[in-house]
Formats: C-alpha cells, sequence, structure tokens
C-alpha cells in the first residue's frame, strides 16, 4: 500500500512537471495566449481612452450649457467676425466672432458663440458661415456671462 501511495505521487509530480515544461518550457501556447492578450489590450486602452476623453468633454459643455442659463445679461458689441479655414488635405472651418462687453466697469472680450462649446463644437462650413451673417461686425449684441467670472461668456446659451 505505501508503494502505491508513492507510486501515485511521482505520477502526480511527474503531471505536474510535464504541465510545467509545457507550459513553460517547450509551450509555445503560453506566449501565444499573452501575445492575443497584449493584442487585444494595446487595440481596447486607445479606443477606451479616446472615448472617454469625448464623452469627458461632452459632459464638460453640458455642464456649462446648463450653467448658463442662470447667468446675467448685459450688451456688447461684436468687434471682429471672419470664417477660419485652417488645415491642408483636409480643412476644417469655424466661425470666428469676437465681442466686446463690459461688467461693473471692466471692459471684456470673448469668442465663445455658444456656452460650452470650446469644450464641444460641431457644425458645418456652411454653419460657419451663417453664424458669421447672423454676427457682423458692429452688430450689438446680448452677451450672457458668469457672474461668479465674467470673464466667462458667450453669445447663445
Amino acid at each position: 500500500m505505501l508503494y502505491n501511495k508513492r507510486k501515485n505521487d511521482r505520477s502526480k509530480a511527474m503531471d505536474v512537471n510535464q504541465l510545467m515544461v509545457w507550459l513553460f518550457g517547450g509551450g509555445t501556447i503560453l506566449i501565444v495566449i499573452v501575445s492575443i492578450m497584449l493584442s487585444i489590450l494595446c487595440a481596447i486602452v486607445p479606443i477606451a481612452l479616446i472615448i472617454w476623453f469625448l464623452y469627458s468633454r461632452k459632459q464638460k459643455a453640458d455642464t456649462v450649457r446648463e450653467a448658463s442659463q442662470t447667468w446675467l445679461v448685459t450688451n456688447g458689441k461684436v468687434i471682429k467676425s471672419r470664417v477660419e479655414v485652417s488645415g491642408g488635405e483636409v480643412t476644417s472651418v469655424h466661425p470666428r466672432v469676437i465681442f466686446e462687453y463690459e461688467v461693473q466697469g471692466r471692459v471684456y472680450q470673448n469668442d465663445q458663440i455658444r456656452a460650452g462649446d470650446k469644450f464641444w463644437a460641431t457644425g458645418s462650413s456652411q454653419d460657419a458661415y451663417q453664424t458669421i451673417d447672423r454676427y457682423p461686425e458692429g452688430l450689438d449684441v446680448r452677451v450672457y456671462y458668469n457672474p461668479a467670472n465674467p470673464a466667462e461668456s458667450a453669445l447663445e446659451r
């Protein structure tokens, strides 16, 4: 009986040894599994980071837009209005409207058309030209500003 127990212990030890050799010694399967896992990780992490970045920017924009509903209003004037085109083979077109306004005797300038757009702005080139048409130079405008930080403002909520 003692002999059988020793024989079983040796066969178990042999099984473990064979498994270790298979996994680490000549077992390329471990290398393949690790390679596959690293490949998946390298593909998923950048995608997840991009999604997180876009989501957080959208959340910030929504937060500012919501907060802007309580901003105060003052009068201002558009001092510069143009469409900016940038890029090489792929171009992007953005409206650039600079306006000036006064709060408690201090003069401010800003170029934020819609509250929150510095975090999340979308639109076509047609939208850019329509925005410029809506806000020509010299136009008197209503400016919405954050009473806690009057430098934070926008023409639209």
